[in-house]
């Protein structure tokens, strides 16, 4: 079976991420022959370039239409089986060279985020066509979407995301961030490591700190990432005289280094599909607090392994957080049940079994 995953992003994001570790973890097999075809000025490109992999430029020069020709130009060349999408303007594309190609070609859609599809005609065509075989998510909460628009159920398909949980499990805190901010050891650090972008409402976060610094002064909160809300956010975090209680970090590379020394992860999106943050928090023994976005509570059960509250309620975050500092025994079972769930259903393993079995059953 030859498969071509297909992305017209640019950055580096979930979607990509996800699809290459998929690559990389069944390329072992003789029977799956994967290729990807992304822009040529994108983050994948450069890593898959770099790391031998089979990988397919092409110049984006619009959202839809640069793509279709390196589309059927692939799989004329590769004689593609499958063509694995993994964006909505890649799947619009797809779907025309699908059209143009008249070959037969399984499409498979995998989306990430559980953002509202408008229900309309337009989406509805779309989303449910002969042309897509099935459509992947990533949490129940993610399939819902397409549940909504009246997708038929035979055409959706949940698989849950997955990690390395040993690169987590078995890093161990070495002050990175209290040396970083030149902080003393009795500060305790929450801390979010998210994209700046509006659905992971960082502005509660910020609202919470301020809530939290009230009641105990002894915590600071950190924010690790880059995106277009990042002016906002700091604004924001110097109109409420912040600034030595908030620290927004940037980009990381070494996210596990980092999540290590967090003593609480405080999520406060308003929509997910089911961030991997979560699992790397759940390997990484950190507990968290989150709202109830999107698949985050798939994974999370109020009071057995997290808290969950509702969406942009910084009042209750800010008292979900203090009460972990309180209460370690309650902090530690957290760590105890979300590091048994994210090593028996959410490591690597699950993730490779879950999609061979997927696409060779095709």
């Amino acid at each position: 079976m030859n498969i071509l995953n297909v992305t017209s992003i640019v950055e580096w994001r979930g979607g990509d991420a996800q699809m290459y570790t998929i690559y990389n973890l069944l390329k072992k097999y003789d029977e799956l022959d994967q290729y990807i075809l992304c822009p040529e000025n994108s983050v994948l490109y450069k890593k898959a370039l770099n790391d031998k992999a089979q990988v397919i430029a092409y110049t984006k020069k619009n959202k839809v239409f640069s793509l279709i020709k390196p589309i059927i130009k692939c799989v004329k060349k590769f004689n593609i089986d499958v063509l694995h999408i993994h964006d909505s303007s890649a799947l619009s594309a797809a779907i025309i060279a699908k059209m143009l190609l008249k070959k037969d070609l399984k499409i498979i859609y995998s989306r990430k985020r559980n953002n509202t599809i408008k229900n309309n005609f337009f989406k509805k065509l779309k989303y449910d066509n002969k042309y897509i075989f099935k459509i992947v998510s990533v949490s129940k909460a993610v399939e819902k979407i397409f549940v909504d628009i009246n997708i038929p159920k035979e055409k959706l398909l949940t698989i849950y995301d997955a990690i390395n949980v040993s690169e987590f499990a078995n890093k161990s805190k070495t002050g990175l961030i209290h040396k970083e901010l030149n902080l003393s050891e009795e500060f305790k650090i929450i801390g979010n490591i998210s994209s700046l972008a509006k659905q992971k409402d960082l502005v509660t976060f910020i609202n919470t700190a301020e809530k939290v610094i009230k009641e105990n002064s002894n915590v600071r909160f950190v924010i690790l990432g880059t995106g277009s809300e990042e002016h906002t956010l700091k604004e924001l975090i110097q109109t409420k005289q912040l600034e030595n209680i908030v620290y927004i970090l940037g980009f990381k590379t070494n996210v596990a280094d980092y999540l290590k020394e967090f003593d609480i992860l405080l999520m406060t999106s308003i929509t997910e599909g089911l961030p991997l943050t979560i699992y790397e928090a759940f390997a990484s023994k950190i507990p968290i607090v989150s709202t109830k976005a999107g698949g985050i509570p798939e994974v999370i059960k109020d009071g057995i392994n997290g808290y969950l509250t509702e969406i942009g309620d910084a009042d209750f975050l800010a008292k979900k957080c203090l009460l972990l500092l309180d209460e370690p025994d309650t902090a530690n079972k957290f760590k105890t049940h979300s590091f048994d769930l994210v090593t028996s259903q959410f490591d690597l393993k699950n993730l490779e079994e879950n999609y061979y079995n997927f696409y060779t059953n095709l």
